[in-house]
């Protein structure tokens, strides 16, 4: 390819990084291009905003996470619990009442929080932290009675992970689409990240890239904790590296008869140009570190903290980006077996608190705490009672939402338990045999929450969460 024509294929390159996320031109394929159109000026829209989603890989027993403390359903808990386990836990997966941390809600009532939980029971007393109780994937709201006589639709594959990681991730468990809530609403908000279109809103550290993120017209750019990845040997350092290095480039700039072939050479040259300039915008001399001091030996930690850098560099003049949607994941939730044991669930949900409790003081760091919502979401929750060594796959389950509160001018509604907590009885009003417990709010819901938080339309909801309207409300309070 001739000079000229390459410059003019890298001209049309740049003009493509606005649908481009990690070098993926999908907008050259018009089946597959959405509207994207950008959404009408909202007051805040010209702030800073972003979301961090924290996928807990596995299916946290999150009835373990926040227990009730008040006797009565305490009670019940500890009955639904309890049985043989180990003589490390006689009382089988329940936690004894006295070593819970109690936290009260504003509104007065007391629940238990892990003990592994000691951050985040401090960002739930100052209302930076609330609980999103009995939130799982719903085709439709469904009843337990619904559900036994098949009387409505429900969510297809019920209790396998890969199923219901992807309708998590879909953000609908009413219709079978190839995109996640998190991408399309990246699609809805990227014109407002024009000064550097390169840099996708979407950005994953977790070294690959999610259903989650992806959207119609935008990928998330995948990294790792510890940086943009990078190719070995092509730095053109000797011979050998400059003849590997030529030889790539040369394939990336040539113009191809396929329609496919120059898309892959799109995204190769994107990604690479995008890894130099990510590289560049992160180093601690061009301003691209954090003082805060995170924990070693704690992989999402490890995340959260790049996951602030690029906070910051996503709000400098460098890169001037208005929205953003990070991805973190934290494994090994998967908790048939050792449970209790004190290197399993113990040391995961330390691990998350930890880490969130880091991340918080990064974004005082930062002046950004009133910009990040950060929340989990997961497979699904765990059987009430015990397998004999841990526990099985449930349903709907409870999570964790962080942000500025209002008393710091952030518009998070922390210090709360939102949604309907059930009695954690085995076989109840809202339980199946063995605890699973059918959703009472759903995905869609959780996520419009946060999409609209971001700076979505309402008008724009139902289009990005199909099924939406059939829940009420459709969006939650927990943003203010």
């Amino acid at each position: 390819m001739s000079k000229s024509n390459r410059e003019d294929r890298r001209t049309f390159l740049r003009a493509l990084a606005g649908v481009c996320a990690g070098g993926a031109a999908y907008a050259l394929l018009p089946q597959l291009e959405m509207a994207g159109r950008a959404l009408a000026a909202e007051p805040g829209l010209n702030d800073y905003r972003a979301l961090v989603c924290i996928y807990l890989r596995g299916g946290n027993d999150s009835f373990n996470m926040l227990v009730p403390y008040e006797a009565a359903e305490y009670a019940i808990y500890q009955q639904s619990r309890g049985g043989t386990y180990s003589s490390a836990n006689p009382g089988g997966l329940a936690i004894g009442r006295d070593q819970l941390l109690p936290v009260r809600e504003t509104t007065g009532k007391q629940w238990g929080l892990h003990p592994s939980c000691a951050g985040m029971k401090a960002m739930f007393d100052r209302g930076e932290l609330s609980f999103l109780a009995n939130v799982g994937t719903l085709a439709v709201p469904l009843s337990k009675d619904e559900f036994n006589r098949k009387a409505k639709a429900y969510p297809v594959e019920l209790f396998s992970h890969n199923s219901q990681t992807t309708q998590w991730m879909r953000g609908t468990s009413s219709q079978m689409i190839a995109t996640g809530w998190g991408g399309r609403v990246a699609d809805q908000l990227r014109s407002l990240n024009a000064q550097t279109p390169l840099l996708p809103p979407g950005i994953s550290v977790t070294g690959g890239g999610s259903t989650f993120q992806t959207g119609a017209s935008t990928l998330p750019y995948a990294m790792f904790s510890s940086g943009p990845s990078s190719l070995h040997r092509f730095s053109g350092n000797g011979r050998q590296e400059t003849i590997r290095a030529n030889a790539l480039n040369e394939l990336l700039g040539r113009q191809y008869d396929s329609l496919m072939e120059n898309r892959l050479a799109l995204i190769g040259e994107t990604s690479l140009e995008l890894a130099k300039r990510t590289s560049q915008w992160l180093r601690p001399e061009n301003g691209g570190d954090i003082q805060t001091v995170f924990p070693t030996g704690n992989r999402l930690a490890d995340q959260l903290r790049m996951v602030a850098r690029l906070i910051k560099v996503g709000r400098s003049s460098a890169v001037g980006h208005k929205r953003q949607i990070f991805y973190a994941e934290l494994g090994g939730f998967d908790t048939h077996r050792a449970q209790m044991d004190p290197g399993v669930q113990p040391t995961l949900l330390r691990q998350l608190s930890e880490g969130l409790q880091a991340f918080r003081e990064a974004l005082v760091e930062l002046n950004a705490l009133n910009d990040v919502t950060t929340f989990t979401i997961s497979d699904f929750a765990r059987t009430l009672n015990s397998n004999g060594s841990g526990s099985d796959h449930g349903w709907g389950g409870v999570q964790m939402v962080m942000g500025g509160s209002p008393a710091q001018g952030g518009s998070h509604a922390g210090g709360r338990v939102w949604g309907q907590y059930p009695l954690l009885e085995l076989n109840g009003e809202q339980s199946l045999q063995r605890g699973q417990m059918v959703p009472t709010t759903s995905v869609a819901q959780y996520g419009a929450t946060m999409a609209n938080w971001l700076g979505v339309s309402r008008n724009d909801l139902n289009t990005i969460f199909p099924g939406l309207s059939g829940f009420s409300p459709t969006l939650l309070p927990i943003m203010g």
